[in-house]
């Protein structure tokens, strides 16, 4: 069964009942948390670590972010590693990368950001340290972690969609949070708040009046290397899909029909035929993202799959930051 987040979540108002059911776990989960810190033995490495994560579920650009410092580090002469757990991937090892590896086995992001150089993916944080402690690197990057108290992070930079915020400010499963706001913010070093849709979600402002350290506003610009038409048919299984849909407008192209799936969901065969046959009907050009897109690459030849693999055209992310301000920051911290 696919998770689909509710409404809800997102609604920075929530009823008084919700509020009221979902105290009591806010109290046992700080508590928790607070043990786990407590008792959690941290593997280090000789190398600097930035950790890049978030205070809520899924959907805030963090793989996009990584891959844009990853090569501002390379254009500044560093090499970097990179390491994601593979989520939703059926790989439960310790492994580096390659780019020709499969996703649906070692995880979408991981085979991302395997294009860019070292990546290794793995649940368990200390022996993919150990595993770097031999590899020719400067620094290593945690694609998400920030709530792994099993790793000592240099730096803590988590990133915050503006249009969604904290949405309820609610622990999991009664909203987004993935840990006590008050308890995550401690940690934070620098927080990059997202623009993709330019809403703003109402918990921006209640951020802002508790964050007093330093922060950029990064805008996730939507593009593709071959002109669309006018209207397209799209599918994706994002957490977050009104981001690309507002991406593609604002290239001046209108979705026609959208094939939703659950985030990080592989489309199926049936579910390809679909696409497939609106796409004929319609007389209209497909469009996904690198994350959907790669998950096709090793179909069945002559599969709907593979067919929707080589009629699908990828919409990038391409980020707009001010560099100065990262880099300064990364120097003041001793990261480079």
């Amino acid at each position: 069964m696919k998770f689909k987040e509710p409404q809800f979540w997102w609604n920075f108002s929530p009823s008084p009942f919700l509020k009221f059911i979902s105290f009591p776990w806010d109290i046992i989960f700080k508590i928790l948390i607070k043990i786990r810190y407590r008792i959690s033995k941290k593997a280090y490495s000789s190398k600097p670590i930035i950790c890049v994560g978030n205070f809520v579920i899924g959907g805030q650009g963090k793989t996009p972010f990584v891959r844009y410092i990853r090569k501002r580090f390379i254009d500044l002469g560093l090499n970097s590693a990179v390491i994601s757990r593979g989520y939703r991937s059926r790989f439960n090892s310790t492994k580096i990368v390659q780019k020709d590896d499969s996703a649906l086995e070692y995880g979408d992001e991981a085979i991302l950001h395997s294009n860019d150089g070292l990546t290794i993916v793995s649940k368990n944080r200390e022996e993919a340290l150990s595993l770097l402690e031999e590899k020719d690197c400067d620094l290593i990057i945690l694609d998400d972690g920030f709530q792994n108290p099993s790793v000592n992070k240099d730096v803590n930079i988590v990133l915050v969609d503006i249009s969604r915020g904290l949405g309820n400010n609610l622990l999991i499963p009664f909203g987004p949070m993935r840990e006590n706001f008050d308890f995550g913010i401690k940690r934070a070093d620098l927080i990059i708040y997202v623009n993709s849709t330019n809403e703003i979600h109402e918990s921006i402002e209640f951020i802002k009046r508790y964050w007093n350290g330093p922060s950029i506003e990064a805008e996730y610009l939507t593009y593709t290397e071959i002109d669309l038409n006018e209207e397209v048919i799209v599918f994706s299984g994002l957490s977050n899909p009104s981001k690309l849909i507002y991406g593609l407008k604002k290239m001046g192209t209108k979705v026609n029909e959208h094939f939703i799936y659950a985030d990080h969901e592989e489309v199926n065969e049936k579910n390809a035929e679909k696409i497939l046959k609106c796409s004929k009907r319609k007389n209209l050009q497909i469009v996904t993202t690198e994350k959907d897109l790669i998950k096709l690459r090793y179909s069945e030849k002559g599969s709907y799959r593979e067919k929707l693999f080589l009629a699908s055209i990828c919409a990038k992310i391409k980020i707009k930051l001010d560099d100065r301000i990262l880099i300064e920051f990364l120097h003041e911290k001793k990261i480079i």
